[in-house]
């Protein structure tokens, strides 16, 4: 198979070769597709749609960008929007219509058949960011009496507009979720084999409002590739497939990276959101963060008579901020690395302080010996010049250096978990906002070291 180009696309669709258009479109992949069409004038997209059938266009549809979905959408005509929207899979459509502003939203649902407008909205109706909101309901329901014969009849039947059928989930006649069978398992089985005799009745199954992040770690932990979904009761309700899981990880991914960098998390791609929007995304903890470091400079203020006095100190203060902000910062990312995986509890915290302590401890003194030993040298090589009391400048130095390390990641390891216990996301804790409040006491501790143990030599 020859490599699809835009290129190629455009030729067929300008010479209307519509047996052409409809094999590429069952031939390539529908993400490589999405790709393609997306970088077409939209009335030859419009064209593709109006042509190749939904079932081939749908997928393509549901991989390309919400901006140019809403554009297209508007290109369509009802029965066009009908088509494509009926052949996605339910949670693929609420995906869709949670991104479209509500003049799309009330011509899609408006087209639509009434039972699929019906499940639709009942999807909406859960809380954003749970298991509910993921879900589809679509999937392969047996009953615990049923005979291999009679499930792989079913599978066949009720399988094709199901968004799996590697597993499908075991209900009674009051829809209590009982268990769930393989294919494989069914395949393998005699034809008079009952379900009930070979279905797993110790599942895993989610709540309906869990969070949905909570439901990524499950399906990690067990290494599923769908989980049920229930209401309070064990009523089954739909499924969750390990690909809709895929987006939430990108998702708080993403979202914590976001945090971690001090900014509010973008609802949209990069190049989708305005300047204006990044700005406002932006501005808040930017105003917050210089509020902190106001901090540094009130300090600062404070120590005017001991830098006055021996102002040799002010060379070696970038040193010992930056080494309190990068101290700081690793302990902040394998703190909230921990809290997000769950291998780190609110609990740990004297546990972990205790251990970063430790590290702490033995990193600021092999590099305040480090620091030490590199002040002489470059003081013997003429890089600084220290006239008077050098050898207790580069003590002060070296156990400032010591001490910083020390409280950088004692600061480092509080403030996620206390961030944690509040019931804040620990990546707002971390980056920008632990190096500010890192540096201000690294000022703080380095100046009270030099008036305790320096003034008094160069009075």
């Amino acid at each position: 198979m020859n490599e699809l180009t835009i290129e190629k696309l455009e030729e067929t669709i300008d010479k209307k070769n519509i047996n052409e258009l409809r094999n590429i479109f069952n031939e390539y992949n529908s993400v490589d597709l999405a790709d393609i069409v997306s970088s077409l004038d939209i009335k030859k997209t419009v064209f593709i749609f109006k042509t190749v059938p939904s079932n081939l266009t749908a997928e393509v549809f549901s991989y390309l960008n919400s901006e140019y979905r809403e554009k297209l959408i508007g290109f369509l005509t009802s029965k066009d929007i009908k088509n494509v929207i009926e052949e996605l899979y339910t949670d693929d459509i609420v995906d869709f219509i949670e991104e479209m502003p509500s003049n799309i939203v009330k011509k899609v649902l408006k087209v639509i058949d009434k039972d699929l407008r019906g499940e639709i909205n009942q999807l909406l109706s859960y809380k954003e960011n749970s298991a509910g909101s993921i879900m589809t309901t679509e999937y392969v329901e047996l009953k615990e009496n049923d005979k291999c014969k009679t499930a792989l009849n079913k599978i066949r039947r009720d399988g094709k507009g199901a968004e799996t059928i590697a597993y499908c989930y075991i209900v009674d006649n009051k829809r209590t979720l009982k268990g769930y069978i393989s294919l494989k398992d069914i395949l393998f089985s005699e034809e008079n084999v009952k379900i009930k005799d070979i279905m797993e009745k110790d599942l895993v199954s989610v709540m309906v409002d869990d969070d949905k992040e909570n439901v990524a770690n499950i399906f990690k932990k067990y290494d599923l590739s769908s989980i049920a979904v229930t209401n309070s009761e064990m009523k089954m309700l739909g499924i969750i497939t390990v690909d809709d899981i895929i987006d939430v990880i990108e998702e708080e991914a993403t979202e914590d990276i976001e945090k971690m960098a001090n900014m509010t998390p973008l609802e949209d791609d990069y190049f989708e959101v305005s300047a204006f929007e990044m700005f406002k995304k932006r501005i808040v903890w930017l105003t917050i963060l210089l509020f902190a470091s106001i901090l540094s400079t009130f300090i600062l203020s404070k120590a005017e008579s001991t830098i006055s006095t021996i102002a040799i100190l002010t060379v070696f203060m970038p040193m010992i901020t930056a080494t309190a902000g990068n101290a700081g910062s690793q302990t902040t990312a394998l703190l909230i690395r921990g809290l997000s995986l769950g291998t780190i509890k609110t609990k740990d915290f004297f546990k972990a302080l205790r251990k970063e302590l430790t590290v702490g401890i033995l990193i600021g003194g092999c590099l305040a010996i480090i620091c030490y030993l590199f002040l002489w040298f470059e003081k013997s090589v003429g890089i600084i010049e220290v006239e008077y009391n050098a050898n207790y400048i580069f003590v002060a130095v070296a156990l400032s250096l010591m001490c910083v390390v020390i409280v950088s990641k004692a600061i480092a390891t509080s403030l996620p978990i206390l961030a944690k216990v509040c019931k804040l996301d620990p990546a707002v804790m971390a980056g920008p906002l632990v190096t500010t409040l890192a540096d201000a006491l690294a000022i703080l501790i380095y100046f009270s070291i030099a008036k305790e143990f320096l003034i008094p030599l160069f009075s």
